[in-house]
């Protein structure tokens, strides 16, 4: 739920910034940014912990690495916040995240836990948030992705049985 609330809050801001014709350094644009990121961190760390055993690698890699460049992001943009630097933190920070993203998406196709569009709308989501310097509307793919992913994880929380075992039935398609 909390990775569907993140991806809700990365639309909205993206959609702010697009609409406004602002840069993104006033309190509430940042507090969006780094509310929604903390979210995708969750959902990174939501498909490892319910799908780790199953995705194996690229997924669990993945998961792992966009988690962790999420955070990295996140606190780029608190620097942004507190002193109006953090530019250096925040590149790391989303060429980590990105590559994380790009990772999961690639195992959430290749496993199939999830219905194939989750991890394709992921994957081009990811591309397109790299065009948010041109335009920050294509940041919004990138949270509708999430928002579509993390409503799934909500929905079918793995302890109904659903998802079975690491080497077994594969979800959705049951």
């Amino acid at each position: 739920m909390v990775a569907a609330v993140g991806g809700i809050v990365w639309i909205g801001w993206a959609v702010a910034l697009s609409a406004t014709d602002q840069t993104a350094t006033n309190l509430p644009i940042i507090a969006g940014i780094v509310i929604s990121t903390l979210g995708i961190v969750v959902g990174h760390y939501a498909v490892e912990d319910f799908y780790g055993a199953r995705m194996k690698r690229p997924g669990t890699v993945g998961a792992w690495v966009g988690g962790l460049g999420g955070l990295v992001f996140a606190a780029g943009q608190l620097v942004r916040l507190l002193d109006g630097g953090g530019e250096a933190v925040i590149g790391i920070g989303v060429l980590v995240l990105v590559s994380g993203s790009i990772l999961v998406a690639a195992g959430l196709v290749r496993t199939r836990i999830q219905p194939p569009w989750l991890g394709v709308l992921l994957g081009v989501g990811t591309i397109a948030f790299l065009g948010f310097e041109l335009q920050p509307a294509t940041a919004t793919v990138y949270g509708l992705a999430w928002a579509a992913l993390g409503q799934d994880l909500y929905r079918f929380d793995p302890p109904d049985g659903r998802f079975g075992d690491a080497d077994g039935d594969y979800g959705w398609l049951n």
